[in-house]
């Protein structure tokens, strides 16, 4: 803690200001210190920001190094009016002949229709009319004319358990599906009908019963199977029965558009993140500007303020060692032809398969690796040689006798993206450290450390000598105000000897 400072009150100087001015002096060594703590943070943010790029690729590149991946299906009818069908888990037969012998029809309850008069309009008004007495099934309803529709309808539900609606000027009667109706233990009812039927016209007697539902039947590959719907999955293909007739074939083909896709996504990624990695990598760094300190910024208008550190931010990762052999390797692998038994020499670099670099017209070098694609020629591989454009991504190499340089080049594309990709992403954790990461042990994490802590040390250090300058000025001015008070009595003393 400073003492008590006494600021120019015997020498009538600015203190203040001058302890000031030389503190600025000293301070020269720290505020170097404390630029170079933010140019290594912005750095180490920009790797950062780098390696969240490579890991979205990653992820991208993850799903291609798998062959299952690739062997997404799409069922194909030769008749969509008598089936349909659509994959929905892993066939394993290329084609079905599919004959349906008959269509699944649901069960259909009992109904009777009691005529109204055609006074009765709605629910709501009274049915009118003398007393009614139904019989459904035995069971006793009392209609009474005072009563409105919807009373009679809740009775019947009560009495009967059965549905009772209002439409087409009748009141419908309906079973529960599957319910017992008669005392036998048959599926048929009866209502009967005693007293006013003037508006409330139910028959003397008559009879309903339930329609049973029927499954479907179909014979698949000489295979008889039943369905209570017109759907059914056999071998991974749902089939939708919609007309019952002779056998058509369904057959397994590769989903083209599915694959394709997937293909078009990953190159637009990989195009999406090498443009971002060489434009930070060829980032110009500007001369001449440099972090700015608090006190700086407090002086300087806020748009000022953010123009001259995004000048001093530029060029952080220019020419940068670490993400250009990323690049490097990665190209490498993209273009190395795939090699092994069994590859098709025909097909062993993507741009045999229709993904190559610039059209005609353009500079490759201009375009630092960015991809192009034949749409037509991607979709003609996938077409017609699908196991072919399998293998140039998913391929890898399990035999132990293999030296790296033999696994490097029996790996396919996905293989060899996924290894350099995890490479460079290790390479920059271990020089930028994680944003996920509680614990920061990279190389840019020890040296904030260091220089936060010799920051630090710094403070204390011209704390103990701004500290000192006022104990020097203050003794200064304990003096001069000592002097001027002898000054002050020798000048009396004269006075009074005169």
């Amino acid at each position: 803690m400073a003492g008590i400072r006494f600021s120019g009150m015997a020498s009538g100087l600015d203190t203040e200001k001058m302890v000031k001015e030389l503190m600025n002096a000293r301070k020269a060594p720290m505020n170097r210190l404390i630029r170079e703590k933010q140019v290594t943070e912005w750095k180490r943010d920009a790797y950062r920001e780098m390696n969240s790029l490579l890991m979205d690729l990653r992820t991208s590149v993850d799903s291609l190094r798998f062959s299952a991946n690739f062997n997404k299906k799409k069922a194909v009818s030769e008749n969509d009016g008598a089936v349909t069908a659509n994959v929905v888990g892993s066939p394993t037969q290329a084609s079905y002949a599919v004959k349906v012998v008959g269509l699944a029809e649901a069960e259909m309850p009992a109904s009777m229709a009691i005529e109204l008069d055609a006074s009765i309009k709605d629910t709501k008004t009274a049915i009118g009319g003398g007393t009614l007495n139904l019989t459904i099934n035995g069971k006793a309803v009392t209609v009474n004319g005072t009563e409105t529709l919807d009373q009679v309808i809740a009775n019947i539900k009560k009495e009967t358990g059965m549905d009772a609606t209002f439409s087409g000027g009748k009141l419908w009667i309906t079973s529960t599906p599957g319910m017992t109706l008669d005392s036998s233990g048959g599926k048929a009812f009866s209502v009967t009908a005693t007293g006013d039927t003037s508006t409330v016209k139910a028959p003397a007697a008559a009879t309903s019963s339930d329609r049973t539902g029927k499954a479907a039947e179909v014979i698949i590959n000489g295979v008889t199977y039943t369905s209570k719907t017109n759907k059914i999955t056999v071998d991974g293909v749902e089939f939708t029965l919609k007309q019952a007739g002779t056998a058509i074939s369904v057959n397994n083909q590769v989903d083209e558009d599915s694959l394709f896709n997937t293909i078009k996504d990953f190159v637009t990624k990989y195009n999406d993140t090498i443009a971002k990695i060489n434009a930070k990598i060829s980032e110009k760094k500007n001369k001449g500007y440099e972090p700015l300190l608090d006190e700086e910024k407090d002086g300087l208008p806020e748009k000022t303020a953010e123009k001259m550190e995004a000048m001093a931010k530029s060029g952080m990762l220019l020419r940068d060692s670490i993400l250009k052999t990323g690049l490097d390797n990665m190209r490498r692998g993209m273009s190395t032809p795939l090699s092994g038994t069994g590859v098709n020499a025909a097909f062993d670099t993507l741009s045999e398969i229709g993904i190559g670099g610039p059209p005609n017209g353009k500079y490759a070098y201009q375009e630092n690796g960015k991809l192009y694609i034949d749409e037509n020629k991607l979709r003609t591989a996938i077409r017609n040689n699908g196991a072919e454009v399998t293998k140039l991504f998913t391929s890898f190499s399990n035999d132990p006798a293999d030296d790296a340089g033999t696994k490097y080049q029996k790996s396919g594309i996905a293989e060899r993206l996924y290894s350099d990709l995890t490479k460079v992403i290790d390479r920059v954790t271990k020089e930028a450290g994680s944003s996920s990461s509680i614990s920061d042990d990279s190389f840019l994490g020890k040296k904030m450390k260091d220089e936060e802590e010799e920051i630090r040390q710094w403070k204390d250090r011209l704390l103990q000598i701004e500290n000192r300058y006022y104990k020097q000025f203050t003794a200064m001015e304990k003096m001069m105000s000592k002097a001027q008070s002898q000054g002050s009595w020798f000048a009396q003393m004269l006075g009074k000897s005169q």
